[in-house]
């Protein structure tokens, strides 16, 4: 099956589509394509632009008609942060019950806990910095 040539108008009007000339059909796919959202195609790139574009936490852009782009971004990096300080301290907190209550085998070892410790506060610095530039 091929790609037609004006996929949204072929959408909305079936291969009815494909019989319009070119002169309606081109402005009329323009029109189309630029109030539909249609989201970018799952690939590296595309991951890397929207990181860049300062997504948050849920993976989406940080969206507030009271703050600038710049704060937006700020909002969405402090966001991110947030999310892996708790992902940080939910691991922290159960390498400490294993320390207190498991079995020696299963510690991770004082090393291990101070990294998590120190990352753990590296970010909570970041996340205060963030909210302060917003």
């Amino acid at each position: 099956m091929s790609v037609p040539d004006y996929p949204y108008l072929t959408a909305t009007l079936g291969d009815a589509a494909e019989r319009l000339p070119p002169e309606l059909a081109q402005p009329l796919e323009a029109a189309f394509a630029a109030t539909v959202d249609v989201p970018d195609p799952i690939t590296l790139q595309g991951c890397l632009q929207r990181i860049r574009n300062g997504d948050g936490a849920d993976g989406q852009p940080w969206r507030s008609p009271a703050l600038t782009p710049g704060q937006g971004m700020a909002m969405a990096r402090a966001d991110r942060a947030a999310a892996g300080l708790t992902t940080l301290l939910e691991i922290f907190h159960a390498a400490e019950r294993v320390r207190v209550d498991g079995e020696d085998r299963q510690q991770i070892g004082d090393g291990t806990r101070e990294g998590l410790l120190l990352a753990c506060r590296g970010l909570a610095e970041y996340v205060e910095l963030q909210l302060h530039a917003a």
